[in-house]
Formats: structure tokens, C-alpha cells, sequence
């Protein structure tokens, strides 16, 4: 009896030994091989290899491949599947498919699909890319490079040294968008993409990530010592503040407009990850683009 529980133990144990170590193999593919292109043939292969259903010929929805997404990240089921975006309406096909590529690429940040990780930093990064190439379509249709941009110019006077941009991609993107704004009056729809631009610029020095981490958290102090009435988003909620004429006044003409309390506000836009409000937003710019280019 002593013999089969001692047995019956140590199978307990070398079961438990060898979970530990396909973790520790699971973590290994998924750091050192399974997102390096050069590694792509092996993450095919992995693929053919895994038992299919027989009564399913479509790997991607068996329990195995479930799991094994869960672990890796393989997200081929993303990539088989049509965008959240429509970029028919693009007529260029290599084109499209960049446009679709970079979607799909925005949504595994959005669904934490890469490295297991939620990341709205890297979302923006990938919107901001869709959406400047976007612009470019649109100004491609204004005619060559200096007709290009003489028209920027024309809704966005402030832009100096156009004349010394060798293509359109090395026009600064914040001053297409803005011209672009000027120029349809898309108030709403610029603000969503110029704070991307700034999650955007802000992931891509990760020094400035932690140094605005402290000026949000000593800009809220003062807020909340100060007594302002603060939304979930730790941005001022309006409503209550109209009701306190004093406060108001001193919120208005001290701190509403100030360079300090305007990056604030787009840091609780950030801290909030709107994700559904960027795709919405890039939505709307591609039916506005598409509109007047075809």
C-alpha cells in the first residue's frame, strides 16, 4: 500500500516538475522567439504540428490553438480576420494592405495580444501611423511636391522651411494635421489625433514617461488640496465647479489655460486609454479622406 502511494506521489511530483518547466518553455518562446520575423518559419511549423479537430479543419478555433494564443500570443485568428477599419475605399493595394497590416497591429496592443501586454502607448504609435498616412493620400491628390506644399501653407501659415522638404513624409506630421484641420474645420476630430501624437511622442522617450508621471501626480495634489471638484479621470469636472462662483473664477483665470494644467489634461486623456475613441476618430478620417479624393 506504502508502495503505491510513494508511487503515486512521485508521479504527482514529476507532473508537477514538468508544468514548471513547459512554463518556463512558454516564456522562452514568447520572449527570444516567437515575435522575431526571423523566427517565422518556426512559428509555422509549430502550427502545422498541432493536432486539428477532426470535425474542424480551422486550427484557430480548436481548444489547443485557443491555449496556445493564450500562452504565445500566436494571434493568427487576428490576422485572418478582417479589420475593425474599413480601408476598402483605398484603391492601391499594397497600399491598403500597409493600412490593414498597421490596424491589425494597433489591436493587438488594444487586446494585449503581444507579449500578453495591454499597451496604449504602442495603440498610438500604430494609429498615428494610419493616420499620417492618411494625410499623405490626401495631399498626393494636391499634385506635386511644391503644389503640395503651397497648400499646406495656405491653411497652415505658420509652417516654415516647406520649401526645404525633399517628400511628403518629411512635412511634419502635427503641421499636415492641423492644416487639415484649418481646412474642414475638424475641431473634435483634431484634438483626438494631436493627443495621440503627444502618447505618441511621449512612449518613444521613456525618460519623459516617468518624469510626466511625476508632474501628473503633483499637479493633482494641488487640485485636490485646492479643493476643485475632480472627475473619476482626475480631470475638473464643470458641472460642479460652475455651482462655486469663487473657485471658478480663480480656476478660470489662474490655471484653465496654462501650458502646466493644458499637458495635464492630456496626461488624465492618456491615463484613461480611450482606445474606442481613437478608432472612431480614425474611422471618421478615413470616410472624410476618402470623400474627397475620390
Amino acid at each position: 500500500m506504502s508502495s503505491q502511494v510513494s508511487t503515486s506521489q512521485f508521479s504527482r511530483d514529476m507532473a508537477e516538475q514538468n508544468k514548471e518547466n513547459l512554463k518556463k518553455l512558454l516564456n522562452f518562446l514568447n520572449t527570444e522567439i516567437i515575435h522575431r520575423p526571423e523566427n517565422r518559419w518556426f512559428v509555422d511549423e509549430l502550427r502545422k504540428s498541432l493536432p486539428r479537430d477532426s470535425s474542424n479543419e480551422n486550427r484557430t478555433d480548436s481548444p489547443t490553438m485557443a491555449k496556445i494564443e493564450k500562452y504565445l500570443a500566436l494571434d493568427y485568428k487576428l490576422d485572418e480576420s478582417k479589420t475593425v477599419l474599413d480601408y476598402s475605399s483605398i484603391k492601391n493595394e499594397y497600399l491598403r494592405e500597409c493600412f490593414e497590416a498597421d490596424c491589425r497591429e494597433m489591436l493587438r496592443f488594444r487586446f494585449g495580444l503581444r507579449g500578453h501586454r495591454i499597451d496604449f502607448g504602442e495603440f498610438c504609435r500604430f494609429a498615428q501611423i494610419q493616420a499620417e498616412r492618411l494625410l499623405n493620400v490626401y495631399y498626393q491628390s494636391k499634385g506635386s511636391l511644391p503644389q503640395i506644399c503651397s497648400y499646406i501653407k495656405r491653411f497652415n501659415t505658420k509652417a516654415n522651411g516647406l520649401e526645404n522638404c525633399k517628400t511628403l513624409d518629411s512635412i511634419n506630421y502635427s503641421v499636415k494635421l492641423w492644416a487639415y484641420n484649418t481646412e474642414y474645420s475638424l475641431k473634435p476630430l483634431y484634438d483626438i489625433l494631436d493627443k495621440v501624437r503627444k502618447v505618441r511622442n511621449t512612449h518613444s522617450h521613456g525618460s519623459a514617461q516617468s518624469e510626466d508621471e511625476k508632474f501628473f501626480q503633483s499637479h493633482y495634489t494641488m487640485l485636490f488640496q485646492a479643493g476643485y471638484p475632480l472627475r473619476s479621470d482626475c480631470s475638473v469636472d464643470w458641472s460642479s465647479l460652475n455651482k462655486d462662483e469663487s473657485k471658478n473664477e480663480i480656476y478660470t483665470n489662474t490655471i484653465k489655460d496654462t501650458p502646466e494644467h493644458k499637458h495635464y489634461i492630456d496626461l488624465c486623456w492618456q491615463r484613461r486609454q480611450p482606445f474606442d475613441e481613437v478608432i472612431m476618430a480614425l474611422e471618421v478620417l478615413i470616410l472624410h479622406v476618402s470623400s474627397h479624393i475620390n
